[in-house]
């Protein structure tokens, strides 16, 4: 018997095959990134990272608010695309444009703004990508909302090798930031060009206006609330530009990298399957309880992780990138822990999303930006990049997520003591975890043998300390699984309805 079809069969089997294909994508991609930043990192100054963070606080704002929201009408998957794709190309293309005609005409003035007039040109090479994300906008959406994850290995793939080929002969030639920008623009292009060859139907730009119109009523809140999220994961580095310079916003960059890379990577797996397999189970009447499961299943994967950065930091940063960069060791700490708040946060974000959702998710930032402003700037002036780190951690862990768990239980039906209970046993043995890591490395002298060893003698008592209960946890989804039907049926028996930086 043959395999189904890419994009075929039950739900679950569907995001089985994507989440399968998604992860292999997103590990490949992210191990081109880390060796590119690696490599780098031994060929450039700090405050070439520091320019290039000036640069990113730029080109991610005006990425993720460029097409309004709109593609989030295709990839919750509950729309024939042949009735919104044309009105949706047209909405990304012509505000793609625009940002991008901002971004450099504007890119003076912002990067004075933050700290570093020099990175001028930085930013207006590094706006070319608000462009070339607009043209990909529709191609990518049907990709998303089709669980095609199969075909994007290779384009994403090859943006980031294409980034890595380019950006080593340029460090040494001595381009500094210019060829940290330069690259990315290369394997941007890459990707354009890949995703439009890939996509599983080609749309030209046509524009209705009734169709317009709903698509901005669902889109305009998301497009609004994400403006916002990245002003708020960028203030740091505005901040700290401003308060400390380039250098040490260099050192916090690669910091901030390295502490959130298994967080991007995580949660970067779930979003390419996440909205429209949340959407579909929000049609079905199903999200409450699914919420539940996947709250668990996100925590006992990603806490350890982030529990380990925050024991393991000053090693790792010595045994990755050398000896200068050891002034990036005093964020780390702090830094793993805001990951994991991240993983929750996002994860949380694309069940209002499948739910359709998402006016209360600007509200959510707005929040966050308010509490993090005042916070930012107390820990960076007393206690530097470390002061940064810690700032985030209060915030989200005492703000955010608890305003996120009102939104979710509000949202999908799902109860907030219910979702809290599911994340708890995790915690608590990730928090043994981080400690003894920790211990064991401070005892071995030599950078990569005690980052190994803290890390294996972490993940096994992790494992030992949450075997019983992960087995129940894995036990649960399997049955949950076992009574789906095909698509268009309930996908859950025996339910009923209560309710990615650099």
């Amino acid at each position: 018997m043959s395999a189904p079809a890419e994009g075929t069969g039950t739900l679950s089997a569907r995001l089985r095959r994507g989440t399968l294909w998604g992860a292999l994508n997103v590990g490949l991609s992210r191990v081109l990134q880390f060796i590119t930043t690696l490599v780098v990192a031994r060929l450039v100054a700090p405050e070439h990272f520091g320019a290039l963070a000036v640069a990113l606080v730029v080109q991610v704002i005006a990425v993720n608010i460029a097409e309004l929201g709109a593609t989030a009408a295709l990839g919750r998957g509950d729309r024939d695309p042949d009735e919104i794709a044309p009105t949706v190309f047209t909405i990304s293309l012509v505000t793609s444009v625009l940002l991008t005609a901002l971004v450099i005409l504007l890119a003076p003035s912002l990067a004075a703004a933050l700290g570093d007039s020099g990175a001028t040109p930085v930013v207006q090479v590094m706006g070319l990508t608000v462009l070339l994300s607009g043209m990909t906008s529709v191609p990518t959406a049907l990709i998303w909302r089709d669980f095609l994850q199969k075909r994007r290995i290779l384009v994403d793939v090859l943006n980031s090798f294409v980034a890595l080929v380019l950006v080593v002969p340029m460090a040494l030639w001595g381009w500094g930031a210019m060829a940290l920008a330069l690259s990315r623009v290369g394997g941007q292009l890459t990707a354009t060009i890949g995703y439009w060859i890939i996509s599983p139907k080609r749309y030209l730009p046509g524009f209705n206006i009734v169709e317009a119109r709903g698509i901005l009523r669902l889109g305009l809140p998301l497009a609004m609330a994400n403006l916002v999220v990245f002003v708020t994961l960028n203030l740091d580095y505005m901040i700290i530009g401003r308060e400390l310079g380039p250098v040490q916003l260099g050192l916090y960059l690669l910091a901030f990298n390295l502490a959130s890379m298994p967080s991007s990577v995580i949660t970067a797996v779930i979003r390419t399957v996440a909205v429209p397999t949340f959407g579909r189970l929000n049609a079905n009447g199903t999200l409450a309880v699914a919420a539940l499961k996947v709250t668990a299943g996100i925590a006992y994967i990603g806490f350890p992780v982030s529990a380990l950065l925050a024991g393991l930091g000053a090693p790792l940063i010595v045994a990755f990138y050398g000896d200068k960069w050891i002034g990036a060791a005093v964020a780390m700490a702090s830094l793993g822990i805001f990951g994991a708040a991240r993983i929750l946060s996002e994860m949380f974000a694309d069940l209002c999303v499948g739910a359709g959702k998402t006016v209360g998710l600007f509200w959510v930032q707005v929040i966050w930006l308010i509490a993090l402003v005042p916070a930012m700037l107390i820990g960076v002036r007393l206690w530097g990049i470390a002061g940064a780190g810690f700032a985030h951690v209060v915030v989200t862990w005492f703000v955010v997520i608890p305003v996120y768990l009102v939104l979710v239980a509000k949202s999908t039906g799902a109860r907030i003591l219910s979702l809290l209970g599911t994340c708890f046993p995790a915690a608590a043995a990730a928090a043994v975890c981080g400690i003894l890591a920790w211990l064991v490395a401070a005892r071995i002298p030599v950078a990569l043998p005690s980052v190994l060893a803290g890390a294996f003698a972490g993940l096994v008592v992790y494992a030992l300390v949450t075997f019983r209960w992960a087995q129940a946890l894995l036990r649960d989804i399997k049955q949950a699984s076992a009574g789906e039907a095909t698509l268009g049926n309930p996908v859950l028996a025996g339910t009923d309805r209560t309710g990615n930086r650099s």
